[in-house]
């Protein structure tokens, strides 16, 4: 990607910089060489150096193509005409699906942890191709580069993109666009969707993996070791090293670091797709299989979420009595009560927290099934004593109790 592409940007964007395409052309022609070291941090960085908007970038652009190995998954091209749906990532029922080629991986390296100071000196973006996986990275050389580099960004966003990020919702995007406003770039970044990968892997991957960091999720995903990586809270005093004594230093390791974020943002997002659209087949882990199941019981998708239920309770021995209570609930919903009542015998007999709440299920089945109010009431009872231990539902239990009695002395 050379410097006639960006002049053919340039043309493109018109009067939006300068008021006239000829001007644009000749501010871009006329812009002055870089001082030296910008090119030596160029050549460092095995990165071009383009001049932009009164500023110059350092431009990277990688190619991963398929048979690519990321730990034990191996990178395979989506089919042209493969679509992602948007329902793994929303707790909502979300039926919308996107084109894989309208993805826009995106991830900043920045010189804090925001405020109106900090800068995203390091942007890096990606996107499937044809040949491949394709990584974009712009790294501005100083911090008057600026405006040249979120220039340069706007034409990877458009309005039909659906981004992709981890935790970018809460950090990257609005900083983003804070730095757009300040440099008088745009007010908003132009897109359709956006999928914060963060969330999404931890309503399916947080109980059993507790630590959700970008770096953890794709190590015991995927097993992915990086190798000499840099941690990611020396990443802004390495830019300032460059920026105060010309030290290039680790920026070309802030790169690769970049890079492989961008990278693992893909395959945790194929993986948290093919996880909702194989209802868990993929899956081993009894802690990913009840937070799938959670996951479509909030979609209000039954049978979907019924059915991860009943593979839990056929595969598995001693899981967490939490989770076997919520599949009983699951089972009392998708109409398969004797089951339910199975369960909730069982777990009536422990003096847990779970326990109270099986009680009271009980009490219920016996009293509006069964109509055994004796047996009814005596659950109840069982439900209070554990409350009262456990510094429970007391005033819910009083409210069957008294209600229970009633029945009884009529």
């Amino acid at each position: 990607m050379g410097t006639e592409n960006y002049k053919a940007r340039l043309r493109s964007l018109g009067s939006h910089i300068s008021g006239s395409k000829s001007a644009s052309v000749t501010a871009l022609d006329a812009h002055p060489k870089p001082p030296p070291h910008y090119e030596q941090l160029a050549e460092a960085l095995d990165a071009e150096l383009i001049p932009f908007c009164g500023g110059s970038v350092c431009f990277v652009s990688e190619t991963f193509l398929p048979g690519y190995r990321h730990g034990a998954v191996e990178f395979q091209p989506p089919e042209k005409a493969q679509l992602l749906p948007m329902a793994p990532f929303s707790i909502k029922v979300d039926t919308d699906q996107v084109g894989f080629e309208s993805l826009l991986f995106f991830d900043t390296e920045t010189t804090g942890l925001g405020g109106s100071g900090a800068v995203a000196f390091l942007i890096g973006v990606g996107s499937v191709t044809e040949s491949g996986f394709e990584v974009r990275q712009y790294l501005i050389p100083d911090f008057g580069d600026e405006s040249a580099m979120l220039e340069l960004l706007l034409d990877e966003f458009s309005a039909d993109k659906t981004l992709v990020s981890f935790n970018g919702k809460s950090f990257d995007l609005p900083l983003l666009e804070s730095r757009m406003i300040i440099n008088r770039a745009a007010r908003k970044v132009a897109h359709k969707h956006h999928i914060d990968i963060l969330h999404a892997s931890r309503r399916l991957f947080k109980r059993r993996l507790k630590d959700c960091t970008l770096v953890n999720l794709e190590e015991k995903l995927f097993g992915f070791q990086r190798e000499d990586d840099i941690p990611g809270f020396l990443i802004p005093a390495t830019y300032f090293d460059w920026i105060h004594d010309r030290e290039i230093g680790e920026l070309k390791n802030v790169m690769q670091h970049n890079r492989l974020d961008i990278l693992s943002l893909y395959f945790i997002l194929t993986l948290l797709a093919d996880s909702y659209n194989q209802q868990g087949e993929n899956l081993d882990a009894v802690a990913d299989l009840y937070s799938l199941s959670r996951l479509f019981g909030r979609q209000k998708l039954t049978q979907k979420a019924h059915g991860i239920c009943h593979r839990i309770e056929l595969e598995s021995n001693g899981h967490e009595q939490e989770i076997s209570f919520y599949n009983s609930l699951m089972f009392k919903r998708g109409g398969d009560t004797p089951r339910a009542v199975r369960i909730w015998t069982d777990l009536s007999t422990s003096d847990t927290r779970v326990s109270i709440k099986a009680c009271i299920e009980l009490s219920k089945y016996l009293e509006h099934n069964q109509r055994d109010f004796p047996e009814a009431l005596r659950m109840a009872e069982r439900a209070f004593r554990l409350s009262e231990a456990n510094c429970g539902r007391t005033k819910e239990i009083e409210h069957r109790l008294a209600r229970l009695r009633k029945k009884m002395a009529k």
